[in-house]
């Protein structure tokens, strides 16, 4: 029998239900992805119109929602690492490191390692261990030892604060170098980001105690930015041991950049939560963070200031550095009492990406006993007058 196809047209075979999303053809590129019954028609369209006119190619169409329309799962493998950012007591930093996200049955719905430097065994600007199971860095005890919560889209990974020892899991991160530098145990904050394809980027804004038992405490922010080189979680990175120190400039002079400071009030408190001290003190801490006006330089070398009313005059307000990630900027200050008994420290992050700027601050006074709050609240600019 005679082909029935006309001459110099593409042949194309489907394989599975004409709503399918796999397509092979002769010298035609797939197409593949995961659409929508809606997208899917929509793309049968294009397809059945290309092969109509003759054409011999067939572009590559890629989705990056399921079909109900759900963002990418996060992908099990090794990445690549680049974290920017500030651990209060030190100096800033660009740090390098990797990340392994595996498979887990007993600890759903993944394992996270996340392992930059070594804060143990070689302390450095904002050296970084965290993990959610106390085997990520060896010697650790095989249970959960932070949260994983997936929304809209979004992943945050928190410390868990219930784990029997958890000075054992590994997790700490450093402010300073050499061997007198404190390690500190996160045992609150969150790591915050979204997955698309082979990417991870967000924030990390972790806070925790020196792992000696005092009581001072350390805070870590940063930028995070991962990229997935290979499927395998324990595939060999070539990754510095050593965070590096970030080179750009390290004073804090207004203005640099060519960056105007702006002037910001809390327009909306999205949310404020006490981690530790008196319950009976937020309600007035959360008036005062209500309150609150941020003077910030977002250009290179800039400074910030959180001033709230009603605080202490001898810790308030707080000046700090800004650490310009794009769109997303870290603030990490503090201000001690000239006795030295009250120290007061604000750290968090910036977000000029949306519709409006936003903030998410940990706020930490520490006296005789130590209250912290996180807070998170959306901003408006004030007028220069």
């Amino acid at each position: 029998m005679p082909d029935p196809r006309p001459p110099d047209r593409p042949s194309v075979a489907v394989k599975g239900n004409v709503l399918g999303s796999i397509i092979t053809g002769d010298r035609n590129t797939l197409i593949f992805g995961s659409f929508s019954k809606r997208q899917q028609r929509a793309i049968w369209s294009v397809l059945l119109a290309i092969l109509i006119i003759g054409s011999a190619t067939i572009m590559i169409i890629i989705g990056d929602r399921d079909e109900k329309g759900r963002p990418p799962p996060v992908r099990t493998g090794a990445y690549t690492v680049l974290l920017r950012g500030s651990a209060f007591g030190g100096a800033t930093f660009d740090q390098q490191g990797e990340l392994r996200i595996r498979d887990s049955s007993s600890h759903p719905p993944y394992e996270w390692c996340l392992k930059v430097g070594n804060p143990w065994g070689a302390p450095a600007y904002g050296a970084l261990w965290f993990g959610t199971v106390g085997t990520c860095f060896d010697g650790g005890l095989d249970e959960t030892v932070a949260r994983i919560q997936e929304k809209d889209g979004e992943t945050r990974i928190s410390p868990d604060a219930s784990p029997s020892a958890p000075g054992q899991s590994g997790n700490s991160f450093t402010a300073t170098s050499g061997l007198a530098s404190g390690v500190y145990i996160p045992d609150r904050g969150e790591v915050r980001f979204r997955a698309s394809g082979s990417k991870l980027e967000g924030t990390i804004s972790l806070q925790g105690l020196q792992g000696t038992g005092e009581s001072s405490i350390g805070i870590f922010t940063a930028t995070l930015n991962a990229s997935l080189v290979s499927d395998d979680p324990e595939a060999v990175i070539s990754s510095p041991v050593q965070p590096v120190p970030y080179g750009g400039p390290t004073d804090s002079t207004s203005g640099k950049g060519g960056a105007k400071t702006k002037r910001y009030a809390i327009k909306t408190v999205v949310s404020f939560s006490q981690r530790e001290g008196d319950p009976r003190s937020i309600k007035d801490a959360r008036a005062r963070f209500a309150g609150a006006v941020l003077v910030i330089n977002t250009g290179e070398g800039g400074d910030f200031v959180y001033d709230p009313p009603g605080s202490r005059t001898d810790v308030f307000p707080v000046t700090g550095k800004v650490i310009n990630a794009e769109s997303v900027y870290i603030l990490a200050g503090q201000r001690s009492s000239k006795d030295a008994t009250t120290k007061a420290v604000v750290g968090g992050t910036l977000d000029l990406s949306g519709n409006e700027p936003s903030v998410r601050l940990t706020l930490t006074t520490t006296t005789t006993e130590t209250t912290s709050y996180e807070a998170e609240a959306v901003l408006r600019e004030l007028d220069d007058d």
